[in-house]
């Protein structure tokens, strides 16, 4: 079994920190994200590479073939997934050049990956940022936790006050992940974790919408 931590809840959202990629999140949607092109020679590694594989190489050869060239917030939803990969359904999200990516893009394409689950009315969901798949290394990385989850939320709230309006039903989101390599996990969960406590406490919210 991956592991697996909750990290805290928002809205009555659990959140997590899961050792999984992009094929392997147990969940109804799984957002992955994808640079024009990779850093370094030989195409994706890491969990891209596994969920490339899983695909029969479609990821990289819809990018080559121009049908998903990974722009900035580009997206692509694959709905019907082959068996190898355990989510209902795959969400390609852009992010453009490498060599412009900042930690805001990161978080504009978590922000994205959040609008897109709400929309589907998916009850679970999986966020894998692929940076370091992508070929950037941990010490440019700094920060992405706390930027990524300041994005989500902010789409929730967003969301819960069209409801609040009477414009939009209850979220069906139950379940929202972030997918951290298995190496990393300690310290990826903490960060997440941090990031999250951080985000409560700035938004000044009562403690109903944090448990």
């Amino acid at each position: 079994m991956p592991l697996r931590r909750e990290i805290g809840k928002w809205r009555g959202i659990s959140f997590e920190a899961a050792a999984w990629d992009g094929a392997r999140a147990e969940v109804e949607l799984s957002c992955v994200c994808m640079f024009t092109h990779e850093v370094t020679p030989g195409g994706p590694v890491g969990g891209l590479l596994h969920l490339d594989t899983a695909l029969s190489g479609a990821l990289t050869g819809l990018r080559r073939d121009g049908y998903f060239a990974a722009t900035a917030m580009e997206t692509l939803l694959i709905s019907r997934p082959p068996v190898g990969v355990a989510a209902d359904a795959v969400l390609l999200v852009g992010l453009g050049d490498p060599a412009f990516w900042t930690v805001g893009a990161s978080a504009q394409a978590a922000a994205t990956a959040m609008r897109t689950a709400l929309q589907l009315n998916a009850k679970s969901a999986a966020f894998a940022p692929s940076v370091l798949d992508g070929g950037l290394t941990m010490d440019v990385t700094g920060g992405m936790p706390a930027a990524m989850m300041n994005a989500v939320l902010a789409v929730l709230d967003t969301q819960h006050r069209l409801v609040e309006l009477g414009m939009a039903p209850q979220p069906a989101l139950e379940r929202w992940g972030f997918d951290v390599g298995a190496e990393r996990f300690e310290n990826a969960a903490l960060s997440f974790e941090t990031a999250l406590s951080a985000a409560q406490a700035a938004r000044g919210r009562g403690s109903d919408l944090s448990r």
